[in-house]
């Protein structure tokens, strides 16, 4: 019972057992003339009633004596005075009494089995409130956090995640790697994952010693969190074994790649320099010019091929970091261009950078060398004097770079699979074979700093435009160098 509950009883527990009989002595003097004094006791019995139904035992006692004096005083003969004259008034005053001891017993019972009823009903809605939030975490630190919240809303004390909690010597309760146990400072609970190994704890601050009422719901909660952190472990478990099936199928598919992009521009270059050391005296200048060309164009494929496959395998590792810095996009584009000049042949590529456009605070190599690999991709499926446009534009707190070619562009259906690894189309002969790398190397550096890359619009024969998005940073971000 909270405290304005119970000034609100003690209030009624003063005012009744006297209010009552006071309202009864008036309504009975009013009623003399028309009614038997006999008659007029009921309305005395009605008052004892009411203060027994509405409070307890000892009101509704003090309600019968008020009210057998009351009546007494003002009704039985002689008028005004204590006496009686007549044993049927003594029994009117021992009938008062008596219902006043019944009555109270069992309006106090009832209220305590009202109290009992809403209590429970209170205690379960907890509980189904408490397993609804448990439900939807996907994460332990949720958990944790969700269920310190439920715990001190429905025990009423300060719970908190905590670091600083003591080693469990002797739980008192253990099970599913949730473990809980009391101290004179009150409860704490550890949370472990499926190694032993400790992930949180919650310090549960008492306010009285526990109960064994306490002790009953506080299991009950606990068991809850069991289920719901034994599902996020699972979660974590099955996610783990995924990763590894993913990694398992990525040495292979890379096992694969390797042996065939690899091996086609060595043997262009084996070709070539053999034709230059066997055939040198039969050769002309142009034949031999040519020769050397081919040797360089597939020496540098095989050298962007093998650069893409170390940003993959680091960026797989983590072992690159954001050294981020503050850069202009203009800087960045003039840069890519540079690289990309030796790829682009007759191609036209038209600028549309705006000027004013705000600062970008990231890694400015790894930005480079995405939008590198998503011009270079358009590029290789843009037709012989087909056309390129670079535009960028800001929209609410994000800059986005748009890439449009003027190929065959790409269908509905395949927008999501141009960014997986060692995916590639096939337009026959057409189209120069990319490594099924570079896009997927963008999307990765991308999503480090927060932003995404997608196929904005792409519909066959009208090209394809890839958005790069990068959010703008409102000040100055303190995590320069966090893992990538």
């Amino acid at each position: 019972m909270t405290k304005k509950n119970w000034g609100v009883a003690s209030l009624k527990s003063l005012i009744l057992p006297v209010l009552l009989p006071a309202l009864a002595t008036l309504l009975a003097v009013l009623l003399s003339p028309l009614l038997a004094v006999a008659n007029l006791a009921l309305l005395y019995l009605a008052a004892v009633l009411l203060t027994a139904i509405s409070t307890s035992v000892r009101p509704a006692l003090v309600s019968a004596v008020l009210s057998f004096l009351a009546y007494n005083f003002f009704l039985t003969e002689p008028h005004f005075s204590l006496r009686m004259l007549h044993r049927e008034d003594i029994l009117t005053g021992i009938l008062l009494i008596m219902v006043a001891i019944v009555t109270g017993h069992l309006a106090a019972r009832l209220s305590e089995q009202v109290a009992a009823l809403r209590d429970s009903e209170r205690w379960n809605a907890q509980q189904m409130a408490c397993a609804r939030a448990l439900s939807v975490c996907v994460a332990a630190e949720e958990v944790i956090k969700v269920f310190s919240e439920q715990l001190e809303e429905a025990l009423g004390w300060y719970a908190r995640p905590s670091d600083n909690v003591m080693t469990i010597q002797h739980p008192v309760q253990q099970a599913r790697e949730v473990s809980w146990f009391e101290d004179a400072g009150g409860v704490s609970l550890i949370f472990t994952n499926a190694k032993a190994e400790r992930v949180g704890a919650i310090r549960l601050s008492a306010t009285e010693p526990l109960q064994s009422t306490h002790r009953q719901r506080l299991e009950m909660l606990v068991n809850l969190v069991r289920l719901a952190w034994g599902r996020v472990q699972l979660e974590a478990s099955l996610r783990d074994e995924t990763l590894g099936k993913e990694r398992e199928q990525l040495r292979s598919a890379l096992l694969s790649s390797v042996s065939h992009d690899l091996r086609t521009p060595l043997a262009t270059m084996i070709g070539s320099v053999s034709s230059l050391i066997d055939l040198s005296d039969s050769l002309d200048a142009a034949q031999r010019a040519e020769l050397l060309d081919n040797t360089l164009s597939e020496a540098r494929r095989l050298d962007r091929y093998i650069q893409k496959l170390l940003d993959m395998t680091r960026l797989g590792h983590g072992e690159l970091t954001l050294d981020r810095d503050w850069i202009g996009l203009d800087d960045i584009v003039s840069v890519v261009m540079r690289r990309s000049k030796p790829l682009v042949g007759d191609l036209e590529v038209k600028l549309d950078i705006p000027t004013g456009l705000p600062l970008l605070h990231v890694h400015p190599a790894l930005i480079e060398q995405a939008l590198f690999n998503v011009l270079e991709n358009a590029i290789r499926f843009s037709p012989p004097r087909g056309r390129i446009w670079l535009s960028a534009a800001e929209d609410e707190g994000w800059l986005h770079v748009d890439v449009r070619d003027s190929g065959p562009g790409i269908s509905s259906d395949k927008r999501d699979q141009v960014f997986d690894m060692f995916h590639t189309f096939s337009h026959g002969d057409q189209y120069a074979a990319g490594t099924g790398l570079g896009l997927a190397i963008c999307r990765s550096i991308l999503a480090a700093h927060g932003g995404t890359v997608s196929v904005l619009e792409s519909a066959t024969r009208t090209g394809a435009t890839l958005r790069l998005s990068l959010p703008l940073p409102k000040a100055v971000d303190s995590t320069a160098g966090e893992p990538l």
